[in-house]
């Protein structure tokens, strides 16, 4: 069974305090958990604007890509999480992105508990 990094964790719980203390000890904020998904994408799906901004000012890069190609502001999409999808494509995120089944942000819209409220940001 792997073993999801702790900064992974603290992301998909939502934790920046616990993130802050793990990056001033272990600088490596894009080490991946299960599936190659990064704290930012956990942070984006769990729509946690708090450690979404604290890994953003540390340095997460926007358009990093999971296993499958998906983008942090993919996860945020496809959760329904409007602010963090807004913070993402204000930090450059590219809105397009398509991974590698060719599916974008605008498709997985339609898994989005409420995709009216973010689909002005996805690019079509």
């Amino acid at each position: 069974m792997e073993r999801t990094p702790a900064l992974v964790a603290a992301a998909e719980r939502g934790d920046a305090a616990e993130i802050a203390r793990i990056l001033d000890r272990t600088p490596d904020i894009e080490i991946r958990g299960s599936g190659g998904l990064t704290a930012l994408m956990r942070a984006a799906a769990r729509g946690s604007l708090p450690a979404l901004e604290l890994l953003l000012a540390r340095g997460a890069k926007p358009d990093t890509t999971d296993d499958f190609g998906n983008t942090a502001f993919m996860y945020a999409c496809a959760r329904g999480q409007a602010v963090c999808a807004a913070r993402l494509a204000a930090a450059g995120a590219n809105r397009a992105h398509a991974n590698k089944y060719g599916l974008s942000a605008a498709d997985w819209l339609k898994w989005a508990k409420d995709g009216e409220a973010i689909e002005a940001l996805v690019v079509r």
